[in-house]
């Protein structure tokens, strides 16, 4: 049997949080990996943040882990359902 390998990467909402007239979104990077040869089989899985969104006074922005900006246009490509969360926020 040959060696197959497979990685799949997403990025998804977690649960939103409240802070007085500020919520936060975060977003989670989520990586699965697995490697499957003649005698083995191994599996890996790793959640990571990636960026949280922010909506206060000053409105709707999304930043990440080194505090630089992120699209949201790239979020609403990446994550399904993501207009309806930021409407619920």
């Amino acid at each position: 049997m040959p060696e197959r390998t497979t990685h799949v990467e997403t990025l998804r909402a977690g649960k939103p949080v409240s802070v007085g007239a500020t919520t936060l979104l975060p977003i989670e990077r989520v990586v699965l990996h697995s490697d499957r040869g003649n005698a083995r089989v191994w599996f890996s899985a790793a959640k990571e943040p990636y960026a949280v969104v922010v909506r206060d006074a000053g409105g709707i922005r999304a930043v990440d882990t080194g505090a630089l900006e992120v699209s949201l246009d790239e979020l609403r490509e990446r994550i399904p359902g993501f207009d309806a969360l930021l409407m619920s926020m």
